[in-house]
């Protein structure tokens, strides 16, 4: 019993002697109330921090090589018309080159000024101005006609403003779908503002009897729909009322109907319509495999018509063969292929909706030109990009290469 009382009372003693903080302590009240008021710390979340980097090398590379190959080839082509026309085999050759190094300022500029955020911001009054340019074609004194079309506008140089409306048209498409991607199965967002767009758009392009572009304009707007997700049979049941649209123009059109005629049977017209794709075969027929070689051709001699124009391929064919066309066609697949994996590591929808539009109608308009020089389809007056001659669609092109590789400078990084 006495070590029991000994036991609590050693118990009690220690914890008396524990020290007593003293009441009324302003040291320890400050910290107190300064840890009562403390606010909780904020979650630490991850920021999307953006990465300036180098143009995407590979697509620069392929690029300069086509320009390159095409610059040749247009004054391979051009130089015998230059000299019965001019009195200078160098004409076109010159001129194409000054439109080159105009283009390369243009694409510089694009490239570093072009920033895809930008793009979408002004992509509706770029859509505008595109409309009312294409419209101007039409005013007496402005729009120039050639040929029996009014494409161009007179300001200084001949000028087309349909090239605009292509590119403005692909930046509009890519706002409403990175802007609506929730949506885009429905009748209301999917397809109705996209037939707007279109309409609007091929309004402008068939009053300057213009069926290329408008061809490519459903094109673009078809493909940029099929990627944003739009509901599969109201896209298809756009397409057919599309194309019961461009066949009702078609019978409107004299000249279409001519074209479609020679199609069928260029014979039917041999001293007409019918000599130009007739001696555009004649050309890839003679060049064989390896061609006849550069500056051989026989049909740029007077056979076939503006030969540096839209029938080039023909003349690439015939000197340097069904190889040198291979290599041209395996080079712009190759960029169209690069295209596409900087779309897909582009840092939103929009920008990378923006490179597969413009990809998508550099791919358009390549396979429509082959079709036409090889007479798979009736004659349509597309150029061959970067080796057509002429100012206006190589300084465009150009600078949508551009937008391309601005888009591919940047990417997102996650950092805390």
């Amino acid at each position: 019993m006495q070590d029991n009382k000994n036991n609590n009372t050693a118990i009690q003693n220690n914890t008396g002697s524990q020290p007593q903080r003293k009441k009324g302590n302003p040291q320890i009240s400050r910290t107190l109330r300064t840890d009562s008021s403390r606010k909780a710390a904020p979650v630490r979340t991850l920021k999307l921090t953006r990465i300036v980097g180098e143009v995407d090398r590979p697509f620069l590379i392929i690029l300069i090589v086509l320009v390159c190959i095409g610059s040749v080839m247009v004054f391979s082509a051009s130089y015998p018309s230059a000299e019965s026309r001019f009195g200078d085999s160098f004409y076109y050759a010159r001129r194409q080159i000054g439109f080159v190094l105009a283009g390369i300022v243009a694409m510089a500029l694009t490239t570093v000024l072009a920033d895809y955020r930008l793009l979408k911001r002004v992509s509706l009054a770029l859509f505008m101005f595109a409309l009312a340019l294409n419209a101007a074609t039409a005013v007496p004194g402005i729009g120039l006609e050639k040929n029996g079309a009014r494409r161009w506008l007179n300001i200084g140089i001949d000028f087309q403003p349909s090239e605009i409306l292509k590119f403005a048209l692909i930046l509009m498409c890519a706002r409403h779908i990175s802007d609506n991607y929730d949506k885009m199965r429905s009748f209301k967002t999917g397809t109705l503002p996209f037939v707007f767009l279109l309409c609007m758009s091929a309004a402008t392009t068939v009053m300057q009897s213009h069926l290329s572009c408008t061809i490519i304009l459903c094109i673009i707007v078809f493909a940029l729909m099929w990627m944003g997700g739009t509901n599969k049979k109201l896209l298809f049941g756009a397409v057919g009322v599309g194309a019961a649209g461009i066949l009702l123009v078609l019978k409107n059109m004299a000249h279409s109907i001519q074209r479609v005629q020679v199609w069928l049977n260029p014979l039917s017209d041999l001293n007409g319509a019918g000599w130009q794709p007739l001696q555009s075969l004649y050309a890839i027929a003679a060049g064989g495999f390896w061609g006849l070689g550069l500056g051989q051709s026989n049909q740029k001699h007077g056979f076939l018509p503006e030969p540096h124009n839209d029938y080039i391929f023909a003349i690439l064919c015939e000197e340097l063969g069904y190889f040198g066309a291979f290599v041209v066609m395996f080079l712009f697949a190759l960029l169209v292929w690069r295209g596409y994996v900087i779309a897909k590591k582009a840092p939103n929808m929009y920008a990378s909706l923006i490179v597969m539009g413009i990809m998508c109608s550099l791919a358009a308009h390549v396979l429509l030109n082959i079709a036409v020089v090889t007479n798979s389809i009736p004659s349509t007056g597309i150029g061959l990009p970067f080796f057509s001659y002429g100012g206006t669609s190589l300084m465009i092109w150009m600078a949508e290469m551009g937008v391309v590789l601005s888009v591919s400078r940047y990417s997102y990084l996650e950092k805390e």
